[in-house]
């Protein structure tokens, strides 16, 4: 499984890509494995308001929903609206036409909650 070291991430299987004040968020590789096959995924509106843990969306496998939760505070200024036809894009390109989100970051200092690649591999068994 691989986990990009150019990335950030949440012990809840969010990858952050940090570009100036802005986030770009996806789910990482290790968390789509772990979740099953996606069915149907439904994404926050552009202009939403979020605060960090707030209901963002939901991912719904063949086994369960799972809610989608803010990793970071801040408004809603694009969504990958691809995911919501192709749901197979977050598998097959989880780092690059999988992303979710884009967030115009209110808390700087909530990044300094984010993990390194080492710290969230290291935190999941690859077994």
């Amino acid at each position: 499984m691989t986990v990009p070291t150019h990335l950030q991430y949440t012990r809840d299987h969010y990858w952050i890509r940090i570009e100036g004040n802005e986030a770009v968020v996806g789910l990482t590789e290790i968390g789509l494995l772990a979740w099953g096959m996606v069915l149907f995924i439904e994404l926050p509106e552009r202009g939403a308001v979020l605060g960090q843990g707030d209901y963002a969306g939901s991912l719904e496998t063949a086994e369960n929903e799972h809610d989608l939760l803010a990793p970071l505070s801040g408004e809603v200024i694009a969504v990958n609206m691809l995911l919501e036809r192709a749901v197979m894009m977050l598998i097959e390109s989880p780092y690059d036409k999988g992303w979710l989100f884009r967030v115009a970051c209110s808390e700087p200092s909530e990044l300094e909650q984010l993990w390194d690649a080492q710290t969230y591999a290291s935190s999941y068994s690859f077994d």
